[in-house]
């Protein structure tokens, strides 16, 4: 029975000195990931402008190749820019809704607000990667770079 509580208080003791999460390191991974999204930026820009100059092109290609289907085309095109679009509104959301400043919150709010920031910027890492990886397939498609 003494070892029982003795064992008891050393778990309680181990468990009750685990150190504080710090906000601060939670700050620097979600600006890390975000910087890392805004490099990505510029080829969500890219091919964005790649697909409209695309679409603009189709007639001449139709030219080129009789069979292809140039409406299915542009819709396919007008969709992967949608969807370019939708990445970069979610960062441009994302950033004017962020405030890096703790202000008046304790650590634990800090930390549970640092918490949701860095999943909502992995959310449009995602994004970002999804659909870069989609316009990047579809423009190697027409050979273009």
């Amino acid at each position: 029975m003494k070892n029982a509580f003795y064992l008891a208080l050393v778990i309680a003791l181990m468990t009750s000195c685990k150190p504080k999460e710090d906000y601060k390191v939670l700050l620097k991974d979600v600006l890390k990931v975000h910087d890392e999204v805004m490099a990505d930026n510029e080829k969500i820009l890219r091919n964005k402008r790649l697909l409209n100059d695309l679409g603009n092109k189709l007639d001449s290609l139709k030219k080129a190749n009789p069979a292809l289907d140039t409406l299915k085309e542009r819709q396919d095109i007008s969709a992967i820019v949608k969807q370019l679009e939708v990445a970069d509104n979610s960062m441009s959301d994302w950033m004017h809704g962020f405030d890096p400043e703790v202000g008046s919150k304790s650590n634990e709010e800090a930390v549970a607000y640092y918490k949701e920031e860095k999943r909502k910027i992995n959310v449009i890492d995602s994004l970002f990667k999804q659909s870069i990886k989609e316009s990047d397939t579809y423009l190697q498609k027409f050979s273009v770079k």
